[in-house]
């Protein structure tokens, strides 16, 4: 018997899946383009085993593991024989890939029956899947600290801002539209939405004269980026700005939705499964 399976038979059918799990990590952690994922695992897992490749896996098998991650950097597909060795070693556990900017567009044209499409996501994707996804695998919550209760979102026209809006104020959360704000035109605002339709991709610097405009003295609102696939850098560039939350078009709106107090609200609907374009 194999280590694996050696792993495998010392486990019982009681012990396999114990209320906190842990998270298994596949690949390098340090990578630039996974570094803030990671940390949020760290941040949001019982306990994190990494795991620097599938071979390692193999090798160092770790216990009680409820969600794998993959981080992807290269553009190759993974194997599905692996790939079923892993689900064969922990059939409770979930998986998610994150592939790195380098694997762009690679499924596009590439059937890969190995993973399907819920389970793969683009790095620059993370924040609104990853949340949510932890929690469904053993992962916990912190404690929501100044959650916001106002919001401002800023676009090109009203009808672009439009779904935006309605998101917000099905929260209960007073909501405004507006193209270009100072400090002096909306004061106090707890968020502010950002559409690319205005808020292009640009510096570190040209974001914090745009997050300076709605600061008040030491009132410091949180800023939310809705971009088209930005890059790495430009993930980089809008959080040295000020923007502590950037999602991508289509997207998920749960991210989102976590920056609002949403016990305001009075709707029941249901938003899991829903996208925005």
């Amino acid at each position: 018997m194999n280590q694996v399976g050696v792993f495998q038979a010392g486990l019982t059918a009681e012990d396999s899946i114990p209320a906190l799990g842990t998270l298994l990590w596949i690949g390098d952690e340090s990578d630039s383009e996974f570094k803030a994922a990671y940390e949020h695992c760290i941040a949001h897992s019982p306990q994190v085993a990494l795991r620097s490749s599938m071979a390692e896996v193999f090798r160092r098998p770790a216990a009680a593991v409820h969600g794998i991650v993959i981080a992807q950097s290269q553009r190759t597909l993974i194997s599905s024989e692996l790939l079923g060795q892993l689900r064969h070693c922990y059939p409770h556990a979930e998986i998610l890939s994150l592939m790195g900017s380098c694997c762009e567009g690679m499924h596009a044209k590439v059937l890969d029956p190995a993973l399907s499409r819920t389970e793969r996501l683009y790095s620059h994707q993370w924040t609104q899947v990853l949340p949510g996804w932890l929690q469904n695998c053993g992962g916990f919550e912190l404690p929501a600290a100044g959650r916001c209760r106002s919001v401002a979102v800023v676009s090109a026209t009203p009808a672009i801002g439009d779904a935006l809006m309605d998101l917000a104020e099905s929260t209960g959360a007073t909501t405004i539209w507006c193209r270009d704000v100072s400090r002096w035109q909306v004061r106090r605002v707890d968020a502010i939405w950002w559409d690319d339709s205005v808020a292009y991709a640009t510096t570190a610097a040209e974001w914090r004269k745009r997050t300076d405009r709605f600061s008040s003295g030491e009132w410091k609102p949180n800023h939310a980026w809705i971009a088209n696939a930005p890059r790495h850098r430009q993930l980089i560039a809008a959080s040295a700005g000020g923007v502590s939350l950037v999602v991508s078009k289509p997207f998920r709106i749960d991210a989102l939705l976590a920056m609002l107090d949403t016990g305001q609200g009075n709707s029941d609907t249901s938003y899991s499964n829903l996208r925005v374009a």
